[in-house]
């Protein structure tokens, strides 16, 4: 018999194969259930046989998994013997353009989880009570990342979902009168650093040189102004709704409703409202004119992502594979160790 290397084909185990034709395609070595049956998203993809090598599986079948991520837009890879940072970075290289994107023009801490380029990151690190609004990372950022990985290194004891929003229906569930102020303004988001709350500047840009800021936002179009030598607001305008990059459908691609103060939990709004003017807040979004958005409009909005709202548990080793232009994340409270990477790669721009 033939021996077929590990390293081309993906496989551990020899005895596994033998129970395949030695001619079928590598991609019968996976296969591909909806996770939820009365969900569109996430598709399960799960090997069908014992110690599949997902990493050597995923570089030499990236075209196919490519195609899949164009079709469903949201992968859940479970099943596969992920539990380091070093294999996760590995898959997400070999599946990828180009290397892992840096979190630069931060809006929560983050911190770097090792792997040889030191862009995995732990993902968000937020109070474990508190849940994290829907969004779609970087939809303030010039250009985001195409696609959006996440690996399960400890999942907590309760709670701590990544939920998951396919933002082309919630484009489509949220009021045309809404849109079309949002079509017409665009969106604003105004951060303010260095009052007390919220990020160091010193932190989100990564830099302690004032000169290396200003360099940052002329090179992406936000605007800056230094209110003292330590203090800095910001503004950046950007579009609302995107077209997809493939598809060219519309997406509801943008923080509007996550930096909205009506977004905040009851008690933080009050004691920052008692604080500040709404343009003072450590982050708020305004049309891009400048004029406030309703706190009824941010209602509907995020009435529309709860209902396209999709959330599992997640097991020790899942990776989840997000189409980020079109499919939103967020964060349910947890209790326990909860560790979950996240690596982003491919940058995009709907900038001409």
């Amino acid at each position: 018999m033939k021996t077929i290397s590990k390293s081309k084909t993906g496989l551990k185990s020899m005895p596994s194969l033998r129970r395949k034709s030695m001619t079928a395609s590598q991609e019968d070595w996976v296969k591909l259930s909806p996770l939820f049956e009365d969900k569109h998203i996430p598709t399960l993809v799960s090997p069908t046989i014992d110690d599949l090598d997902l990493v050597a599986w995923g570089k030499n079948n990236r075209s196919y998994i490519e195609t899949l991520l164009k079709e469903h837009r949201a992968l859940l890879f479970r099943g596969f013997n992920i539990h380091d940072v070093d294999p996760f970075e590995a898959f997400v290289l070999g599946t990828s353009d180009g290397s892992l994107l840096e979190y630069r023009d931060r809006t929560t801490p983050r911190h770097s989880e090792g792997g040889q380029s030191e862009r995995v990151y732990i993902s968000t690190v937020y109070p474990s009570e508190h849940s994290i609004k829907p969004h779609n990372e970087g939809s303030y950022w010039l250009k985001w990342a195409r696609k959006l990985y996440f690996c399960a290194l400890v999942t907590p004891d309760t709670g701590g979902e990544t939920p998951i929003y396919d933002v082309r229906k919630v484009y489509e569930r949220i009021p045309d009168s809404i849109k079309a102020k949002f079509e017409e303004k665009k969106w604003m988001l105004i951060r303010n650093y260095n009052d007390g709350f919220g990020l160091p500047w010193e932190e989100v840009y990564q830099t302690k040189d004032p000169k290396a800021v200003e360099s940052y936002c002329g090179e992406n179009n936000i605007e800056f102004e230094w209110q003292d030598e330590t203090r800095l607001r910001t503004k950046s305008v950007r579009q609302a709704i995107h077209q997809h990059p493939d598809t060219g459908e519309k997406l509801w691609f943008n923080h509007a409703a996550f930096y909205h103060h009506s977004s905040l939990e009851v008690e933080m709004r009050k004691a920052l409202l008692a604080e500040f003017a709404l343009d003072e807040l450590p982050y708020s979004s305004f049309y891009g004119d400048g004029t406030e958005i309703s706190a009824e409009d941010i209602a509907q909005i995020n009435a529309a992502y709860e209902a396209e709202k999709v959330a599992f548990l997640w097991q020790k080793g899942d990776i989840l594979l997000l189409d980020n232009s079109s499919i939103a994340h967020g964060r349910e409270p947890y209790t326990g160790d909860r560790r979950i990477v996240v690596g982003m790669t491919e940058p995009i721009s709907d900038v001409e």
